[in-house]
């Protein structure tokens, strides 16, 4: 693209205050790098259908298509809202003196376009793939026709042979005629200014208003019909597209539903596989110390527990001796208490208890003397 253009173009969008300017940028860069002998920028007041006036960015021109193995140019204007990717752009087309609009499935009476492309239209969408998109329909149903009282040299000066279709140039490659040179940019103007021209654009309600008066009775009457039918048809289609996109936003929010528990799905597998190997392995490591364990040898008890000596040994089982006598003599009290035992039997054994446990005291007492005094 040409650096003086590249230049305006980045003033314009900061002056008009563009919310997406690298996009906004991006697109009509690219747009006229494909179509520059067919488009150019220009910065241009714009009447919404509300009376409301905004000063927009455009590409006015031309786009050419093929109908009958000829090539022609179709007048088209694109107007970018300031949200631009986030909302979709204004399309008109715009006829020259010589053409009318012929209304469709795809262009009103105003020459306005409509388009699946634009009724569903978002953020991924951009400015080339809708040209492509218009000039596809548009060879099919050329959106304007020449008018009848023109005469066939008037509308193509240049072609002799081929066919014509609204006054277009000559339908050879070579002679396209390009988008009038119209831009509103100052290549020696100063830098630091960013002023753009403001010019009021509106579309006429309808091209036939003028002829209106020219129509017999029975084509006002079938033209009457036809408008009404139009409209119903564009009404129709308008709910429909509006159906439509709310279906469309609502299983594009359910898919991105859907992705966002799927990611959350295999967050949790990846988890709960870690956590599984983890478990596994821990498994592993106790079986392998378990049969570890049951190689062992079986330790005796008694062996294990005792003491450092022969006197050592003897001091801990006269201790354990004499606690238990001490036992003993408790149950048997008890025992008397509950005439469980005869007062002379109870006398009997106390008397030998007593006397054994007063030995084991006494022995225990001559070891721990010979225990102190060694030590």
């Amino acid at each position: 693209m040409d650096p003086e253009i590249a230049e305006w173009l980045q003033r314009a969008l900061q002056t008009i205050g563009y919310q997406h300017r690298d996009r906004m940028y991006a697109d009509v860069e690219a747009v006229l790098r494909l179509y520059q002998n067919f488009l150019v920028p220009k910065a241009e007041t714009y009447t919404h259908d509300n009376g409301r006036s905004q000063l927009l960015l455009s590409l006015i021109g031309t786009i050419p298509i093929v109908y009958q193995s000829a090539t022609y140019n179709i007048p088209v204007a694109f107007w970018l809202p300031t949200t631009y990717p986030t909302v979709a752009p204004i399309v008109f087309v715009t006829p020259t003196a010589l053409m009318l609009v012929k209304a469709g499935k795809y262009v009103d009476i105003s020459g306005k376009c409509y388009h699946p492309y634009l009724a569903y239209w978002s953020n991924d969408s951009n400015l080339v793939e809708l040209i492509g998109f218009l000039q596809s329909v548009f060879s099919q149903e050329p959106p304007v026709y020449a008018k009848s009282n023109v005469s066939a040299q008037q509308q193509q000066p240049q072609q002799q042979s081929s066919p014509t279709l609204g006054g277009y140039p000559s339908p050879s490659t070579s002679s396209l005629r390009p988008a009038p040179p119209i831009l509103t940019y100052s290549p020696r103007a100063d830098p630091s200014s960013t002023a753009l021209p403001s010019q009021q654009n509106r579309y006429p309600t309808s091209s036939f208003g003028s002829n209106a008066q020219q129509l017999t009775p029975q084509q006002a009457q079938l033209y009457t019909k036809l408008q009404n039918a139009l409209l119903e048809f564009n009404t129709a289609s308008s709910r429909e597209m509006q159906n439509l996109v709310t279906v469309n936003k609502q299983l594009n929010d359910a898919e991105s539903r859907t992705k966002q528990e799927l990611l959350s799905l295999k967050d949790m597998n990846i988890k709960i596989q870690y956590n599984i190997a983890t478990l596994t392995r821990t498994i592993e490591q106790l079986n392998t110390k378990i049969e570890q364990i049951r190689t062992w040898p079986e330790e005796p008890v008694d062996e294990i527990i005792c003491g450092s000596s022969v006197v050592h040994n003897q001091l801990f089982e006269l201790v354990a001796e004499e606690i238990a006598i001490e036992d003993t003599i408790y149950y048997l009290g008890k025992a008397l208490s509950q005439d469980k035992v005869e007062l002379n039997a109870y006398m009997k054994h106390l008397r030998n208890l007593s006397r054994e446990q007063f030995m084991k005291k006494a022995l225990i007492k001559k070891v721990k003397a010979q225990l102190g005094h060694e030590e």
